[in-house]
């Protein structure tokens, strides 16, 4: 076996591998249908065996081997497919360690990064390393405030015994996701008789996004909202975001626009808003729900308006993209090793909500302030869950589809995924211009089961196996019961 020394060694010897499958890393042998099969080929190439060691794979170098897959999106561009899982975390141990003398800081202060590319239809066998990076978190002063933080958060809940209450959401960069689905991944935890859940520190999708074009694609064209690491040692990223837009409140919308330069015609208003208050520059690309702001991105913050009449009414509920019905279909809410798997848990378990809550007084706009919100992961496992297994089933077993007239004679399909009036936190309706049944519609999304309609038009415009593209929207009242104290 080789011996690797030095971190330059372990960079060197990983750069070699940069264009190679993922089975010409494993030494020529197809791999094992395993979740972790690219990690195992990865770490043969440095001749290291699977193991569950407290210490880096490669100890005299100090340096932790990990394989995270990367995946292209609409646009083009590329994104991290999934968080970047570390180690288990035991609660007993983490109880008496400090930052410093953590497990996690002397098993990951230097990670050697070999992303991969996934390509849906394709073997394993055949994905190719796309590139590799030396990750040192120590040389990352602003990123290492904020780990240290998140570190520190973690650590309190157990320390206070709430072990169990712990969420990803409860911090920025470092998750403590979970780790098992059933009651033998239940974990003993101290100062406390109730067991917790099996969980694992683990980098957020969006850091490891970050990671990928900071160190890979050299594409950073974001703002930073922290200047230095300074800022972060007595406040952490909320609150120094919260004392940002604190001043600000109780300004009208017509005020804010005129103060920060910004057109009362903007489309994106409210977002322009808040990065002129954020001190940036509000000439950035708009993309998904806010410009690029790397704290954001990192913690995958969501920033979202929220906006309230003169009776406290908020109309809109909260729309979020359409989602592929084929996809959906081929996902499982956890993996085989009970880690969350399905796009939409691993993005509300990991997303945090910017909420700008707007209100009009009878004559203008008001700024009522910020709230940050996470949804509890118990309505993300109870009636969140339930939403997206009904509709995954509807969708399996084919969409009703019916077609209804108004009394002006307009046509309307009805389907039978969960409405709001259900009352589920969460439901199912489009969010594109108009509706679509058309065979490859601009606005529709091919159906994996045939669609059950009942008084189809007879027209070419509604094909049995295109439907109008769906999306995931949460609740207006649910909403509204989150900032109800800024009102």
């Amino acid at each position: 076996m080789v011996k690797y020394r030095t971190k330059e060694e372990v960079h060197n010897r990983a750069k070699e591998a940069v264009g190679l499958t993922i089975k010409e890393l494993n030494g020529g042998y197809s791999l094992k249908d395993t979740k972790n099969s690219v990690g195992d080929a990865f770490e043969n190439w440095f001749d290291v065996q699977k193991n569950s060691d407290r210490r880096p794979d490669l100890v005299d170098a100090g340096v932790e081997l990990k394989a995270t897959p990367i995946h292209k999106i609409k646009s083009g561009e590329y994104r991290s497919k999934e968080r970047l899982v570390l180690n288990i975390i035991n609660y007993e141990e983490m109880l008496i360690e400090t930052f410093e003398t953590s497990n996690f800081l002397k098993k990951n202060k230097a990670i050697q990064l070999g992303f991969y590319e996934y390509e849906k239809g394709k073997p394993k066998d055949e994905w190719s390393l796309v590139e590799t990076v030396l990750f040192e978190l120590l040389k990352n002063p602003i990123d290492l405030e904020i780990i240290r933080n998140d570190w520190e958060t973690i650590h309190s809940y157990i320390e206070e015994g709430k072990a169990h209450e712990l969420s990803e959401s409860h911090t920025t960069y470092l998750s403590a996701c979970t780790k098992g689905k059933s009651a033998s991944s239940m974990r003993k935890q101290p100062n406390s008789d109730v067991l917790a859940k099996q969980r694992a520190l683990s980098f957020k999708t969006g850091y490891m996004s970050s990671l990928l074009k900071d160190y890979v694609l050299g594409d950073k064209k974001v703002e930073s909202i922290i200047k230095d690491k300074f800022e972060l040692q007595d406040n952490s990223l909320e609150k120094t975001i919260e004392n940002a837009f604190k001043p600000f409140i109780g300004w009208t919308i017509d005020e804010l626009s005129e103060h920060f330069g910004i057109e009362k015609k903007d489309k994106s208003l409210n977002y322009r808003i808040a990065m002129g208050i954020l001190n940036l520059n509000g000439k950035n690309e708009k993309t998904n729900s806010f410009p690029k702001v790397d704290e954001f991105e990192k913690a995958c913050i969501q920033l979202k308006t929220v906006k309230f009449d003169k009776n406290n009414i908020n109309r809109e509920s909260m729309s979020f993209p359409s989602f592929s019905f084929e996809d959906i279909v081929n996902e499982t809410w956890f993996d085989d090793e009970g880690m969350p798997s399905a796009n939409w848990h691993v993005f509300l378990l990991e997303a945090k909500f910017l909420l700008f809550v707007v209100k009009n007084n009878g004559v203008n706009d008001v700024f009522k302030g910020i709230k940050f919100f996470s949804i509890p992961e118990d309505d993300i496992e109870g009636p969140i869950y339930e939403v997206w297994k009904d509709t995954v089933n509807k969708i399996k077993n084919g969409v009703e589809l019916t077609g209804t007239y108004t009394k002006n004679g307009n046509l309307r399909i009805k389907n039978n995924f969960i409405k709001k009036s259900d009352q589920m936190i969460c439901h199912i309706r489009p969010h594109v211009p108009k509706s679509d049944y058309r065979e490859k519609g601009s606005y529709a999304d091919r159906l994996p089961a045939p669609a059950k309609w009942k008084n189809k038009p007879n027209s070419p415009e509604f094909s049995g196996s295109w439907m109008t593209k769906q999306s995931f929207w949460i609740n207006n009242d649910y909403i509204k019961k989150q900032v109800q104290d800024l009102l």
